[in-house]
Parts: structure tokens; sequence; C-alpha cells
């Protein structure tokens, strides 16, 4: 405060220096402001020690209290993250030594090594039980927030994966006493006894594992029912790049789909004793399909044969000609419009052109009610069996070649005549070349050639017989082999495996089923009305593209290309050659969903018409393809089609027919596929 001291003295000294009365009151005034200041700052001025010794501000104790918990929750999520580091480390180790054992377990399986399954199921045990452990060693998951639900499905997935290897455990339990019978006994080690002798036990080994069969389908539906708890909604798309969701709900349809494949293939097992004759002898009437000249379920009915199942062996009664069958039918029912409109020749309906509706049943119901009125045939049928030139070549494929008395040697070897199977082609000549001389039982060697391929598919060693089973499926689901029962639990058994060459769509009752808003199908049905063998040289290709739903429909074009691959033979009666390629004349339909509206189509001879058939849209038309040729069909038509985002299309394969190449574009986005049996193909938009 000195120097506010001597500032007054200064003001003091100047005031009495100053002679003037404004000089006087300016400095006084000036004065007055100092000490006013002055005044104030003595009053609240603090010493500087004083500053040093003022108290610091102390923390609350709740504050203390949460600085606490908070270090300790930094230290408890470090701990936390470090722990289940660790654990995650020793469970990726874990699951990749139990991948490595599932893997050795699927090539068992392969190699037909039932026997040693159990114990490597039961490593797989072990190694999922210790992920397990390991797993659980983190259930302080299930207690926080958000995290616990994850936990939860992580719990689930386990859950399955326990069931599913129970499941696994008690399969291979139980069938393993049967494991020699089915040919699950190691690599080869399927040998001693015959087919036929197989065949046998096989029948009589069913009815004993039937309680299993019932007891698996229940235990797959538990795990489809626990599978689908999980939802799928709650993931990320994608986590770095992965797929996540997609995944997830990919999986929860394998499942599901396991389930109903399983489902599907039960009654077939219950139904297939009955079938095989195993209880009481069964009846059928086998229709030889040429598939060569094409027809709506797969080809011309160009010969039959009646034979026997008893306990599995087929014991054939009679066969002959279907124009044989022809002359004895004497009804003179009027020919079909659709049929008659192409089919200009005939006036009448024979039998041998009833088999004009794709689907199976529907055909051989009408068959086989204008067969019974046959004095002369069989009335205790009981069912049809239509079978083509594909299957004889696949058996032949596996049993190797045939030797038939009187017609020489069958094989699969390809003919370089015909570029096909030399069964094919020596069948045609036997069957079809014509000859000066009236030449009867054409087809009497069908019958004789059945006889020696079933014999030897007998004597064949039991070794091939996985090879017979894959024949067998192979030609079901591409309708080279087809099934018909008079009984309607066989005939539902058949339905439910895809044997039944059903066009119709059905519902799980089993009654006709209509397509819902959101479901696309395309079925592509070809006939042959021109006599020649054509289709053995003519292949087809398809391109489908599709739009955007637009006011609830899309629409589709579709472009059908056919090409015959050989040059014309010649057909003249009189030349006395084999006539296998001439001029195809094809009737076409398409099968759309209902209220399908068609916009327009070129490549037909003439004008195409558009009906309604078992609840689908019907566009029928005819066209002509010559050999060495090519043909397309182009039609646009819109579907109705409600789901903005996917796109479901159901592609129907007509029997007979090669696997055919198809390219899908869907709004831009193209696809490669092969339909070589019914194909269903689902994308987005």
């Amino acid at each position: 405060m000195q120097d506010f001291t001597s500032v007054e003295q200064l003001f003091d000294k100047d005031q009495q220096e100053l002679p003037n009365p404004e000089g006087e009151s300016f400095f006084h005034s000036l004065k007055q402001k100092f000490l006013n200041k002055k005044q104030a700052m003595n009053s609240e001025k603090i010493k500087p020690d004083e500053v040093a010794k003022k108290p610091k501000k102390r923390l609350k104790t709740w504050q203390k209290i949460l600085l606490i918990l908070l270090i300790l929750l930094f230290i408890a999520l470090v701990s936390l993250l470090t722990y289940s580091y660790l654990r995650a480390k020793n469970m990726i180790s874990l699951a990749n030594s139990a991948k490595i054992q599932a893997m050795e377990s699927l090539d068992l399986l392969k190699s037909q090594n039932l026997p040693a399954l159990p114990e490597k199921v039961q490593v797989l045990q072990e190694s999922l039980n210790s992920l397990d452990e390991e797993y659980q060693s983190l259930n302080i998951y299930q207690y926080l927030p958000f995290v616990k639900t994850y936990y939860a499905d992580g719990q689930t997935v386990f859950l399955l994966a326990h069931k599913a290897l129970d499941l696994a455990e008690q399969v291979v339990e139980d069938i393993l006493p049967y494991s020699e019978l089915l040919g699950f006994a190691g690599e080869g080690s399927f040998e001693g006894g015959t087919t036929q002798d197989r065949i046998v036990l096989i029948l009589q080994t069913i009815e004993e594992i039937q309680p299993t069969i019932e007891n698996i389908e229940e235990r797959l539906q538990e795990i489809a029912d626990v599978s689908q708890s999980i939802d799928a909604s709650r993931y990320p798309e994608q986590i770095a790049d992965q797929p996540v969701r997609q995944e997830i709900i990919k999986a929860q349809e394998q499942i599901t789909q396991v389930v109903h494949t399983f489902s599907d293939y039960r009654p077939i097992m219950s139904e297939l004793a009955k079938m095989a004759g195993a209880e009481e002898a069964q009846k059928y009437l086998i229709l030889f399909q040429n598939d060569n000249e094409l027809r709506p379920t797969g080809g011309f009915l160009t010969a039959y044969s009646i034979v026997k199942v008893d306990k599995g062996q087929v014991i054939p009664e009679k066969s002959g000609d279907i124009y044989d069958l022809d002359l004895k039918f004497r009804q003179n029912t009027a020919i079909p419009k659709e049929l008659g409109r192409y089919l200009t020749t005939e006036r009448y309906w024979h039998l041998r052109d009833m088999n004009i509706y794709p689907d199976f049943k529907k055909s051989m119901e009408t068959f086989y009610q204008n067969y019974q009125t046959i004095p002369s045939e069989p009335s205790d049928i009981d069912g049809i069996i239509a079978v083509d030139t594909q299957l004889l070549t696949w058996l032949l494929e596996v049993i190797g070649p045939v030797q038939v008395a009187g017609y020489g040697t069958f094989s699969a070897e390809v003919d370089k005549r015909c570029d096909c199977p030399q069964v094919v082609y020596a069948l045609s000549e036997i069957i079809t070349r014509p000859t000066p001389y009236l030449r009867e039982d054409r087809k009497g060697v069908l019958g004789p050639l059945m006889s020696g391929i079933l014999s030897k598919t007998y004597e064949l060693d039991k070794s091939r017989f996985p090879e017979l089973i894959n024949v067998a499926l192979n030609s079901m689901k591409a309708r080279h082999v087809q099934l018909y029962f008079v009984d309607e639990q066989s005939q539902i058994a058949a339905e439910k495996i895809r044997a039944a060459g059903r066009l119709y769509q059905l519902d799980n009752n089993f009654k006709n089923w209509q397509f819902g808003q959101n479901q696309d199908f395309l079925a592509i049905v070809n006939t042959n009305l021109g006599g020649a063998k054509s289709n053995l040289f003519i292949d087809h290709d398809l391109k489908i593209t599709v739009s955007a739903p637009e006011n609830n429909y899309i629409t589709n074009t579709v472009e059908i290309t056919y090409r015959n691959s050989a040059k014309a033979d010649n057909c003249n009666l009189e030349a006395g050659q084999l006539c296998l390629n001439a001029t195809l004349n094809d009737w076409i339909r398409l099968y759309l969903p209902p209220n399908s509206e068609l916009i327009e189509i070129q490549g037909l001879e003439d004008q195409e018409e558009v009906y309604e058939e078992e609840g689908y849209t019907v566009v029928d038309g005819f066209f002509k393809l010559e050999p060495l040729g090519l043909a397309r069909i182009r039609f646009t038509y819109k579907v109705p089609y409600q789901d903005q985002e996917n796109y479901n299309l159901r592609l129907w394969k007509q029997g007979g027919i090669d696997p055919v190449p198809v390219l899908i574009d869907v709004t831009g986005g193209e696809e490669e596929l092969l339909m070589d049996q019914d194909l269903s193909y689902s994308t987005v938009f």
C-alpha cells in the first residue's frame, strides 16, 4: 500500500501548486476515487501465506464410492475379456479338432464302414462335452443385459449338437446289427450272396426296424423345433464381410428340410414290403416308354409286360406290343379335342395315345380304366410302372452286357451309328426297321430282354447293390421310372418320394393345391406326333428373364431353343432303312401359374390356345423342327406376384428328357442351372 500513499502525497502536493479553482476541483475528485479504490482493496486483500494455507476441495463420499466402483468395473471388464479370449481360443482349438473328427466320420459313412462309426461318434461326444464345458465356464454372460440373449442362443446350439449326436449314436446302434445286410460293413466287405438274397433279407428286416424309423422321425422333429428358437433377425447381416444372418436362416432351413425329407421317405419304407410282395405277391403292368419318340409322360407307349413280384423276385408272365392291345380295344372313344387338333390321322382314342396328360397319375387312371375293358387281360393289377430306355442304359452300365437268345447282345456302350447307347440302336433295329415281309411280335424282344436284365441283376454280387439303389433313386428323380398304384396308401407313399410323376401340385392332405401369390412355376411339355424317333438327336435349353414386381405382377420372357444335331434318315418304307431322324412335329404345352396372362408368343406354326387345366394356365401350340435344324419358341407373360423382395421359381422336368441347361436372369442377375430333376430356385429381385 505504499504506492497508494505516495500517490496521495503526490495529489496533495500538486493540488497546493495549482492556483486556479478548476484545477483544485479536478484533482480533489481524482484523489477521492483512488481513496475509494484503496479502501476496497484493503478490505479484500489476502496475504500470500494465507493463499498457500487455503484448504483443498475434498471429494464427497458418494463420489469416492463411484470412483472405486468404476475402477473395479474396469478391472473386472479387462479380466473378463482376457478370460473370455483364453476360453474362446481354447474352444476354437477344440472345435477344429471336432471338425476333423466329423469329417472322418463322414468318410466312414461314405465308405459304408458303419461298424467303425460307434467309436468315432464316441470321440465326437467327448469333444462336444469339452467344448460345452468351456462354453459353460462363460455363464456369467447369461446375467449380463443385452449379451445374455446371445449367450442363450449359444446354449441352444450346443443343445442341438448334443441331440444330433445322441440321435446318430442311437441310429448307429440300432442299424449296426443289419449293417452287413445293408452293405454298411466297410469298404470291400459287401461280399457273398446275390442281389436276390439281399432283397429277400431286406424285406424281412424292414418290419423289424420300423420302430427305430419312427423314433428317428420324432427326434429329428425335436431338433428342428429347437433350431427354430433362435431368432436370426437379432443378428447382423454380416460381420467382417462374412454373412451371419443368412447362414443362420440357411442352417434352420436345412434342418427343416432333413425332417421333411425323412418324413416323406418313411411311408415308402412301411409300404415297400407290401409293394415288393413280402406278404402277398403283387402284379404289375410294366409300360415301356420310348423316350426317343417323346410323349407327355416320357415316351411313346411302345410295349407292355405283366410281372408278378413275390418276396422281391420279379417273375415275367407275359409281354406284347402296344398295338396288340389296341387291336383288342373296342371302345371307339373319340380322340380328345386337344390331341385331335394336331394328331389328325386318328379318329378314335387308342391306348397307345392315352398318356397325353403330363401328370402320370391322371394319364394312368385314364389308361387303366380303358385297359380293364379288354377281356383277355388280367384284372388283378396292383399298379403300373413306366420305364424308358435311360433306365435300361443305366442298368446295363451296372450289370454289364446282357445276352438274349435269338436277338444278340445288348450293352450300354456307345454305338457310333447313332452316337447313343448300343441297346437303344439295337432295339430300334429290331422293332423299327421296315422288312419286305410281315414280322410278327416285333417288340417281343422287350420281354426276354427284361428277363435277362433281371436274371443278371439277381446274380450280381451284393457289392454292387448300392449302385443299383442309386440307379433306382436317380431314375425316379428324373422320371425315367414312374409309379402308379391302385392301393391308395401305396400311391401316397410313391407321391411323397416324388416317384409318381405328378405335375399337379398337392397339399399335405394330397388335395389339389392352388398356388400362392409368391410362387412362380413353369412346366414345358413336348409331344412328338411325327412318328420318327427324332428326340434321340434333339436337345433344348432355356433362358428365363424375370422382371421386378409391378402392380402385383412380374413379367417373364422365356426362350426355348431346340436343336437337331443329326442329318435326316431315308424314311421311305421301300428303301428298307432305319428311320430314326425325320421332321419333328411337336405339340408343345406351357404350364403356368393360375391367372397368368400371355402377352406374346413367337415361333409357333399356327395360333396358340390358352386355357385352364387342373389349376394351371396352359399355353398350347405346335411347331416343326427339321434334321440339322434349329427352332426357337419365345413367349412373354405376366404372373400374379406380390412379394417385392424375394423371387421363388419351381421348374418341372418332363419324364424321358435329358438334363436341360437353364440360364435365369432375375432383374439383371444371371445364374446358370441344370435341370436334371424338378428344380427349385430362389433369389432376390
